[in-house]
C-alpha cells in the first residue's frame, strides 16, 4: 500500500507579508495550486491541512481538486506541530504520510518517487524516509503509520523534529540531487 500525503498549509504566512498559499506562483496558479498538483500526481490520497477559520478556502479547493480532502485544523493558530497532530488523527488507515510544506512547490517528482520508493523497500522495518541534498535534511518526510499516535501529540512549532530524534535508528536518509528539497516560500522575493 503506497503512503497517502499531508500538505501542510495552516500557517499565518507572518513573514510574507500576505496569504502567500493565495500568491501567483505561476500564471494563473497559486502556491498552493502549484504544490497541490504536484502532491496529486503522485498520491491517491491527499489531505491538505488548512487553518481553523479556512472552511470557504476549503470548498474553494474542493472544488476545483475533487479528490482532494481539506482539513481545517482547530488548533493551527498554535503552531505547525498542532496542525500536523491535528491531521495526524484524520489519516488512521493510511500505512504512512509523506508529509509536505505548502510553501516547498519546487521538489521534482523524480525526488518524491525515491522517497516513495525507499519506504515501500524498507516498509517493514516501519522507516522514517528524509531526502538528503548537500548533506542537509530536507521535505518532503514520510512516516510510517507505526508514528501516527506520536505524530498526533506534537504541539507548538516545531513540526515533527522530536518524532525524529526520537526515531533515529528507523530514519533513512536518501541522498537526492534535488536542492528542491530544501527551497522554501518565506518572502516574496522567494518567488524568484
Amino acid at each position: 500500500m503506497t503512503p497517502g500525503a499531508l500538505i501542510l498549509a495552516a500557517g499565518s504566512s507572518r513573514r510574507f507579508g500576505g496569504d502567500k498559499r493565495k500568491s501567483e506562483f505561476a500564471p494563473g496558479k497559486t502556491l498552493l495550486q502549484a504544490t497541490i498538483e504536484l502532491v496529486s500526481a503522485l498520491f491517491n490520497d491527499v489531505l491538505v491541512v488548512l487553518r481553523a477559520d479556512d472552511q470557504d478556502y476549503a470548498n474553494e479547493i474542493t472544488v476545483k481538486y475533487p479528490g482532494i480532502v481539506c482539513y481545517c485544523a482547530p488548533e493551527s493558530a498554535q503552531g505547525m506541530g498542532h496542525s500536523l497532530g491535528n491531521a495526524s488523527t484524520q489519516i488512521s488507515e493510511w500505512q504512512a504520510a509523506a508529509v509536505f510544506l505548502a510553501d516547498m512547490p519546487f521538489v521534482a517528482p523524480s525526488t518524491i518517487k525515491a522517497l516513495t520508493d525507499t519506504y515501500l523497500v524498507h516498509q517493514a522495518d516501519q522507516p522514517i524516509v528524509m531526502p538528503t541534498y548537500a548533506d542537509q535534511r530536507g521535505h518532503p518526510v514520510i512516516f510510517d503509520r507505526a508514528y501516527f499516535s506520536e505524530l498526533a501529540s506534537l504541539n507548538g512549532d516545531n513540526g515533527a523534529r522530536t518524532v525524529v530524534s526520537a526515531h533515529k535508528e528507523n530514519v533513512i536518509l536518501t541522498s537526492v540531487n534535488d536542492p528542491g528539497v530544501l527551497k522554501d516560500i518565506d518572502r516574496p522575493d522567494d518567488f524568484r
